[in-house]
């Protein structure tokens, strides 16, 4: 007989029922509390997932823009890896799908975002091919711009809707939540204290949960916008921006280390530093930058160290200013480098240098073979291993030095010098002394080198010179050649570049300058010296038979005077006098020829004693009335004069020379004066006249030796007054003149006073 449970049983298996009752309601609103978290889980993934999309479909925009500007195969390639992300992310994204709005929403973005990558990759396409931007700008702005707006209304209703689905998930968990614990405190009043602390944990628990998630979805909202910032920054720096971490391997290396270094991006991520540094100073350096990275100082700007040198990929050093700065993340540290190649600059400083040492040496001597010599020496010092100096004589040319940084090669050099040059074969310096122009050859082949010689012997020599790289210019102006210089590169490696070549005019023109001074200075030596001989012939070879002259007609005279009665003697004396003043005008202009020779060789005799000035003008006066004529000679002295230091026969030829020209050039019925008055520690002379006066420009001439004034007037040389002024800058004066056209000149010289 089947037998129902008992009250007692029943009251003992009601709080199991309750229990077991309570057990499955809480196993039941766990999995409805489960499914609310992972629907919110999904959800913010979602809209996590959204806004790293949103966030690459803006660096994409930003990188084709950046393209577009300016075509880089390194930008291409970060272009192509944007778009895969971007795909990447919108896969996950379908993958996730819960609604349908979703895959709409979804769906749209995936349309707008390949019609900007069909307009953009077509814009990119003609830009690599080479249109200019100018071109695509109206496709830019009427087809991607537009396409553009499209995607960003698609991604923020994306947005949106990610963002709404998560809030609608957080409110539905809340709720679940909250009705499982007024479910808990009736269905298990015994348990009501464990299910308290599970719900308090659960809900402490969903909050940490849901914060973390926001604060996730910030960080990485603005991670994203600043990493996207940093590389763009980064890449169109011109400097050279490098970072390495805690074992000094390179994190980060920007297009313009790329372009400093020759290195790619991808060839030296990930290796040790030192491989950008010569040799010789990677261990110093390793050592440098493990104190900074361990020492209190944070950073250091550029140009508070000196210079550095890097190494390019091609094994060329090149010296650098650097700023280094520190960063901590984590516990660890992350140096960066920003470094910037100032090799152009201080090449530029060193062919300044080169070319005031050489304008030094230069202007420092007129033999211009041993200026040029000194030149080469300094050339091989800096900007040659090799350097010849080719000089044009006539239909010839030799080398007047070669000159080598080596010395001991002096016995190649002699032997390259010694041998003769036919100006009609090839040599090296051929083609720029029959162009006239500048040569250069980067890179000298040996079929080149072989063009160059005249002979195996020639060629010989300069396959021991072993040039590499080779340039030329020339010497000369634009009426004729001189020369050349020749600069050649062997063991240094030194490949020449047109900067080089822009140097090495610059050396040329200032060479080309102190040889054609030179050769003038020599030219005008030879006059000097040519001039020096006539003049001793004059005073020699002309003065004897003009004495022989002057002595036997006043033998005639004195014989005519004294027959006494002859009628006719009249006429023939007349002649004699004409003779004896003729020699006379003679004598005294190859005195002056004399007196300009002794000025220029600094012989001209000078003997002082004080002189009476009074006595000196009224001699002057009187010397000069037989010239007078009629014109006044007036002498003009006010009160009391001291004496000067002068040499009287030398001052009285000053005398001479002023009044013959004053008393020459006054018309009939001037005025002529003579006289002078105290100024200070000397005695200022004076002639004053009333005749025609001078312009400026013969003002500007007056003192020139041979110059005259009126080119028809032939009674001078035009010395006079040169002699003068030579006189007077002996005595320790100075000659000046004052004239105005129609109003006369005053001549005005100084003499010390005597004691």
């Amino acid at each position: 007989m089947h037998r129902f449970p008992s009250t007692a049983t029943t009251m003992v298996l009601i709080p199991v029922l309750i229990a077991v009752g309570a057990l499955l309601l809480v196993l039941r609103v766990g999995r409805v509390e489960q499914g609310a978290l992972r629907r919110y889980d999904i959800a913010s993934g979602q809209a996590f997932e959204a806004e790293r999309l949103n966030a690459e479909s803006e660096h994409l925009g930003r990188m084709a823009r950046g393209y577009l500007l300016s075509p880089n195969p390194l930008m291409r390639e970060e272009i192509e890896v944007s778009i895969r992300q971007f795909d990447d992310i919108l896969r996950r994204m379908l993958g996730a799908i819960q609604t349908p709005r979703e895959r709409e929403l979804l769906e749209e973005s995936a349309r707008a975002e390949a019609r900007i990558r069909s307009i953009a990759l077509g814009l990119i396409a003609l830009r690599h091919r080479g249109a200019p931007l100018e071109q695509l700008l109206p496709r830019v702005t009427g087809e991607l711009q537009p396409a553009r707006d499209v995607l960003d209304e698609k991604l923020q209703a994306l947005l949106r809707y990610e963002r709404g689905e998560m809030e609608d998930a957080r409110h539905q968990a809340g709720e679940v939540t909250g009705g499982a614990v007024r479910v808990y405190l009736l269905a298990v009043p015994f348990a009501v204290g464990i299910l308290v602390a599970q719900a308090v944990l659960t809900m402490r628990e969903f909050r940490r949960r849901r914060e973390a998630q926001e604060e996730a979805e910030r960080n990485a909202a603005e991670r994203a916008a600043s990493e996207a910032q940093f590389a763009g920054i980064i890449s169109i720096a011109a400097d050279a921006i490098i970072s390495i971490d805690e074992a000094q391997r390179i994190s980060i290396f920007n297009s313009g280390a790329e372009a400093i270094f020759g290195y790619g991006a991808l060839e030296v991520l990930g290796k040790p530093l030192e491989m950008l540094l010569p040799e010789r100073f990677r261990a110093h350096h390793h050592q440098f930058v493990q104190a900074f990275a361990e020492g209190a100082v944070e950073s250091r700007r550029m140009g508070a160290r000196r210079l550095i040198f890097g190494l390019r990929k091609n094994g060329e050093e090149f010296p650098a200013e650097a700023a280094i700065s520190r960063l901590r993340l984590d516990g660890k540290y992350i140096l960066t480098v920003i470094l910037r190649d100032v090799s152009a600059q201080k090449r530029v400083e060193e062919e300044q240098r080169f070319l005031v040492r050489a304008g030094e040496i230069l202007s420092s001597s007129l033999e211009h073979e041993r200026t040029l010599s000194s030149v080469a020496q300094l050339a091989v010092q800096s900007l040659a291993d090799w350097c010849i100096v080719y000089l044009m004589e006539g239909e010839q040319v030799r080398r007047s030095e070669v000159a080598h940084r080596n010395p001991g090669k002096q016995v190649l050099a002699a032997a390259v010098q010694s041998i003769r040059l036919d100006v009609h074969q090839p040599f090296l310096a051929r083609e720029v002394l029959v162009r006239r122009e500048p040569v250069l050859i980067p890179h000298v082949t040996a079929e080149q080198l072989a063009s160059m010689a005249q002979s195996p012997e020639h060629l010989g020599l300069l396959q021991q010179l072993d040039p590499r790289s080779f340039m030329g210019v020339p010497l000369g102006t634009n009426e004729r050649i001189l020369g050349a210089l020749v600069f050649v590169a062997s063991e240094s490696g030194r490949v020449y570049i047109e900067g080089d070549l822009e140097f090495a005019r610059g050396l040329g023109r200032l060479a080309s300058l102190a040889v054609e001074n030179a050769r003038s200075y020599q030219a005008a030596r030879r006059a000097t010296q040519a001039r020096d001989e006539v003049l001793g012939i004059v005073a020699h070879d002309l003065r004897s038979p003009l004495s022989a002259i002057v002595l036997g007609t006043q033998m005639l005279q004195r014989w005519l005077r004294a027959r006494s009665g002859a009628a006719d003697d009249g006429p023939a004396l007349e002649v004699l006098g004409k003779i004896v003043s003729s020699a006379g005008r003679m004598n005294r202009l190859i005195d002056d020829l004399l007196d300009v020779a002794r000025m220029e060789a600094g012989q001209l005799s000078i003997s002082l004693a004080p002189q009476p000035t009074e006595a000196l003008l009224r001699e002057a006066r009187e010397a000069a009335r037989p010239q007078d004529g009629a014109v006044h000679l007036e002498l003009e002295v006010t009160g009391a004069l001291p004496p000067v230091l002068a040499d009287r026969d030398r001052l009285l030829q000053v005398f001479s020379n002023l009044l013959g020209n004053a008393l020459k050039f006054t018309p009939p019925g001037g005025r002529v004066s003579v006289g002078a008055r105290e100024e200070g520690s000397h005695v200022c002379f004076f002639v004053r006249d009333t005749g025609p006066g001078l312009g400026p420009e013969a003002l500007a001439h007056i003192f020139d030796r041979f110059w005259q004034g009126a080119r028809g007037d032939r009674r001078g040389a035009g010395l006079g007054l040169s002699i003068a002024r030579g006189i007077v800058e002996a005595h320790g004066g100075k000659m000046r003149v004052e004239s105005e056209p129609g109003r006369g000149s005053t001549f005005l010289y100084t003499v010390p006073v005597a004691g």
